[in-house]
């Protein structure tokens, strides 16, 4: 019942790319996926919970000065758990960040926190489907 990282790269993948004022990028794969999910009947009644940790490679583009840049990067989700996506954190990090300036850093990082409701809008899915088995 675990997905592995190809059924949540199949999920995630779907939710297409985020537009941003100075960009878009969008997921291009799962890179990390950990946790346990799990479906228990007591008393004829099913009970379903996981516990995950992902990491999502993510990949746009943004405009820097005045040109577009390629952008790469990592969204870490440290520990989601069912019923508990209100509290959803990420974290944001850019893999190749060389030759920008920290406000452009500050503000493309920014910019993929937008990928918070998006990304909690999948997770409530995958828990329908979840309650749904």
């Amino acid at each position: 019942m675990l997905p592995d990282s190809l059924e949540w790269q199949e999920l995630l993948i779907s939710m297409g790319s985020l537009e941003c004022s100075g960009g878009r990028a969008e997921v291009a794969e799962v890179t990390r996926c950990s946790g346990d999910a799990f479906l228990v009947t007591v008393r004829n009644k099913k009970r379903v919970g996981y516990t995950y940790e992902l990491t999502i490679k993510v990949k746009g583009e943004w405009l820097v000065g005045d040109e577009k840049k390629v952008i790469k990067g990592h969204i870490d989700i440290p520990e989601f758990s069912f019923g508990e996506l209100d509290d959803l954190q990420i974290e944001v990090s850019l893999s190749e960040d060389k030759d920008f300036g920290q406000q452009d850093k500050h503000r493309i990082k920014q910019d993929m926190k937008q990928f918070l409701q998006p990304l909690r809008e999948k997770l409530l899915q995958f828990e329908q489907e979840l309650k749904e088995l």
